[in-house]
Formats: C-alpha cells, structure tokens, sequence
C-alpha cells in the first residue's frame, strides 16, 4: 500500500547553487554558497554546513547575472526569504540538509 503525497506542490530534484545568508544557531551572522537538493514552488531542501535553529529566518538567494536582454524588470530580484521548518543533522558529515518554506510561492498555481 503505498502513501499518497501530501505535497501541494511537485518537488524538482535538481541541484541549483544557492547563497544563503541568516543567524546561526550560536548567534553568529554568516553568508554561505551552497546548493540545493530539490526545489519547489513553496521550498527548498538545501545543504548547509551551519547549526540552524528550527523557524530560523534565511534569505536564499540565486546567483545568476541577469541580461538586460532577459526580459526581466530592472527590479527584478532573486533573493527569497524563508523559514527553516525540517533539520537533518548529519552525524559523520559536517553537511546538515535543511528544509526551508519561501515566505512567497515561486509561481502562483495555474
């Protein structure tokens, strides 16, 4: 019997380089690159090599250069802010996978 999915929105397992930047567990502000390991409209499940506190604060930022041919505004921005909600403490490896929820969706459902 398997278990449905409770996700409201599809994961994409893909590995996107991403800076965060945030509040550690000790206090300590740090700005970190590091990348994902799936994303979704509502989140991301990252790598970190931090100590972070549950409902701790980021801002996961893309570092991608924008054209001005790209056809976005000048305004526009990747940087999103979000809430860890799920730590994964890895025992051997320094490296922590930490799911975060984005405080606004990536894409509005169609």
């Amino acid at each position: 019997m398997s278990i449905p999915d409770r996700r409201e929105y599809y994961r994409l397992p893909i590995r996107v380089p991403v800076f965060i930047k945030g509040i550690d567990r000790s206090g300590d502000e740090f700005f970190e690159l590091t990348h994902t390991v799936n994303v979704s409209a509502s989140g991301a499940c990252l790598i970190t090599r931090r100590d972070l506190a549950y409902s701790a604060d980021l801002l996961v930022s893309i570092p991608a250069p924008v054209s001005s041919d790209a056809g976005f505004p000048e305004d526009h921005d990747f940087r999103f802010p979000a809430k860890v909600v799920r730590l994964e403490n890895g025992v051997v490896n320094p490296n922590r996978r930490v799911s975060v929820r984005f405080t606004k969706l990536l894409y509005e459902k169609p």
